[in-house]
């Protein structure tokens, strides 16, 4: 199997031929805009913390359980027929 085309592990790209100038520059630029890329999560975490410590947390239940059943319900493996009946 050909390693052309494939990114290496330390995070380089080896180019494939005629359009490595252009795959090489795309590669670049995602670097690029993902480092200068804020990390949205870690400030969200940040400010659920203050929340928990501040006793300011208050999530909407009616929301969380809606999540977690329609979470179920998206996983949930199809069954046959009911034995028995």
């Amino acid at each position: 199997m050909s390693n052309q085309g494939r990114s290496r592990k330390d995070g380089s790209h080896k180019g494939t031929g005629s359009g490595d100038a252009t795959a090489d520059h795309l590669v670049e630029v995602a670097h690029e805009v993902l480092a200068e890329t804020p990390d949205v999560r870690a400030e969200k975490l940040k400010v659920l913390k203050r929340q928990l410590e501040a006793g300011t947390y208050h999530p909407d239940e009616g929301a969380v359980a809606e999540g977690l059943i329609r979470e179920h319900l998206a996983n949930e493996k199809p069954q046959g027929k009911l034995q028995g009946r």
